[in-house]
């Protein structure tokens, strides 16, 4: 049976899928752009194509509206921009074990997602207080989606550099160690002893 899309655009709807899994919303146009390393323009071309087909759905004028008509078990798995093979869904790896394209996915998502956070912080700035509770929920969602533990610490590790690096701009005196006992500080307990093997 052929499908109703092509790989690209199964691409562009498991990212959508995947994305709103994990995030309880959709994505925009600029975060899958940012993914996929492609134009603006040619992310919206997608989305339209996608509509026209009627695979999406979108509220006119309406940020992050996008809703999908497929059942995720006719989507493909989502392996990212340079992948061309099918792969299944990410299990437990061993250590240094290196990752599978959808883990590779998941990381560069991760990524963007935290970079993201931050940067939205900058522009709203809340208290660390319930900043940093929220970075964490954030890294854990790609616990429940499948991404093994040892790229969860790779995004810990992206966000403690992310903190350092704002926490410099504001007191460029302040040292790397100083600013993660200050960013462990807003952790509730049970929190801290994931992220404390990265001071250790």
């Amino acid at each position: 049976m052929k499908l109703p899309y092509t790989c690209r655009q199964g691409q562009f709807l498991a990212f959508i899928h995947h994305y709103t899994t994990l995030h309880g919303r959709p994505p925009a146009e600029a975060e899958m752009a940012s993914f996929f390393q492609v134009t603006p323009p040619s992310v919206h071309s997608t989305i339209l194509t996608l509509e026209r087909r009627e695979l999406i759905t979108r509220a006119p004028g309406q940020a992050r509206s996008i809703a999908l008509r497929l059942p995720p078990q006719e989507l493909p798995p989502l392996h990212g921009r340079s992948a061309t093979t099918n792969i299944q869904p990410p299990g437990r790896r061993a250590e240094g074990q290196q990752p599978t394209n959808t883990e590779a996915a998941l990381l560069r998502l991760g990524k963007i997602q935290l970079e993201d956070w931050f940067a939205h912080n900058d522009r709203n700035p809340l208290d660390d207080s319930e900043f940093i509770p929220i970075l964490d929920m954030l890294i854990e969602s790609f616990t429940h989606a499948g991404l093994g533990a040892p790229l969860v610490q790779h995004l810990r590790r992206h966000a403690c550099e992310l903190y350092h690096r704002c926490c410099q701009e504001a007191a460029p005196e302040t040292t790397f160690e100083a600013n993660m006992q200050l960013m462990f500080s807003y952790l509730p307990a049970s929190g801290r002893t994931r992220w404390q093997p990265l001071i250790s």
